[in-house]
């Protein structure tokens, strides 16, 4: 009979297959998801600590190390703390913890931006640029301020990019207004 092997996953993320993928070749029948620091102490100290912890390097606003720390202290010895990058701190942090890691190679998050934009796009982000506000803007277009703001809409969301001080930041450095 297949014993049971449940582990915690410790991640703010919803998205979690990188972990399940390494449950399911580590043999893991049942996995426990939890978002934040507190669920995870809250679970632990309820129902004492998991055999394995596949642990995030952020949980919310907490540093993963911190809590791998705390699970190890709890008793947990099977913890493995997922990093994205290489850094020598957090590095001999682990090794020191005895805590061990996977370290993945992240795959560039910065998409380069759709620029292909109308004139009519491209002129109400360099209104924007210049400081102007909506309703200023939508006199200089001399359209109602609703339709402004979904021509805003659509820029955002052909660009992919959704706070206005970083779309027009990121328009000024890709030349696509000056």
């Amino acid at each position: 009979m297949k014993t049971n092997l449940t582990a915690l996953i410790a991640d703010h993320n919803q998205n979690i297959d990188k972990y399940l993928k390494v449950c399911m070749e580590i043999g893991v029948t049942h996995w426990i998801h939890l978002l934040t620091g507190n669920e995870i102490r809250t679970h632990f100290r309820k129902y004492g600590p998991p055999r394995i912890s596949l642990i995030s390097e952020r949980i919310s606003a907490e540093y993963g190390i911190n809590l791998a720390q705390e699970l190890k202290h709890a008793g947990c010895d099977n913890i493995v703390l997922f990093m994205s990058k290489k850094d020598s701190v957090s590095t001999k942090q682990i090794i020191n913890k005895k805590t061990r890691a996977l370290i993945f190679k992240s795959e560039n998050q910065a998409q380069t931006p759709n620029w292909k934009l109308s004139s009519k796009e491209i002129r109400l982000l360099q209104l924007l640029a210049n400081g102007k506000d909506i309703t200023h803007i939508s006199e200089s277009l001399k359209l109602p301020v609703s339709r402004v703001k979904s021509i805003l809409a659509n820029i955002r969301k052909k660009t992919g990019i959704h706070d206005r001080a970083a779309l027009v930041t990121t328009a000024l450095r890709a030349g696509v207004i000056g």
